[in-house]
């Protein structure tokens, strides 16, 4: 990665109207759930959930991404580490009951947000990256557990 681009601290533009759109359908399933409207005809419990196991895939991804602009044989951490929260999601949502699934994701979510910091102190990601990802995150965490404590 280039090394001036590392060192930007402005979010770009493109990444930060993407990114608080991303962070939009967490908010209005919380409110649904909240008021009990069912988007379509679906419970918004379970519409939340399975948007966050797409946005942990996503957020996974970003890792491999990662991994994959270091040397070969640098980034075999990176590379398993990057599946692991859609692992997770899936697990969650698979197997455990929807309230359970719920705060194991918005655990996950805080627990990549670490993992992400990590990587920005290490110069493996750009300088700017907690500047978008922790407001996002904490969006992101506090909807899965307000919807996870009202169901």
């Amino acid at each position: 990665m280039d090394t001036e681009y590392k060192q930007q601290t402005a979010v770009p533009t493109p990444a930060l109207v993407l990114g608080a759109a991303g962070v939009l359908p967490f908010f209005f399933l919380t409110l649904a759930t909240w008021v009990g409207f069912e988007p379509f005809g679906r419970p918004p419990t379970s519409v939340q959930a399975l948007y966050a196991l797409a946005i942990l895939s996503f957020m996974g991804a970003i890792h491999w991404g990662l991994a994959m602009a270091r040397p070969v044989g640098s980034a075999t951490w990176g590379y398993l580490l990057s599946v692991v929260p859609a692992l997770v999601g899936w697990f969650a949502l698979a197997f455990l009951p929807m309230r359970s699934a719920l705060w194991v994701m918005a655990a996950t979510f805080g627990l990549l947000l670490l993992y992400d910091l990590r990587a920005v102190r290490l110069g493996v990601a750009p300088a700017w990256y907690p500047a978008l990802r922790v407001p996002l995150t904490v969006v992101v965490v506090a909807s899965l557990a307000v919807t996870a404590s009202l169901t």
